[in-house]
């Protein structure tokens, strides 16, 4: 799967892509759990609403620098 053709799937089609990719960490903002996993050549995050209880949003990509958020997360 590369990242362009995850793009173009729908929400349910990327996260069933997602559950076969592995599990790297999670964080929180004040309305989501966000759920980071890497698939073959590139991460994803799922955006999981707290609040209504169901996947909001799916975001692709290659970035580094999308990975800061994660370095920062406290964990206890």
């Amino acid at each position: 799967m590369t990242l362009l053709r995850f793009i173009d799937l729908n929400m349910n089609e990327q996260a069933e892509c997602i559950w076969q990719g592995i599990f790297l960490a999670m964080r929180s903002d004040a309305e989501h759990h966000i759920l980071l996993y890497r698939l073959d050549d590139f991460y994803a995050e799922v955006f999981y609403d707290i609040q209504q209880n169901k996947i909001a949003r799916v975001n692709g990509f290659r970035a580094l620098s999308h990975l800061v958020p994660y370095m920062l997360t406290r964990t206890v």
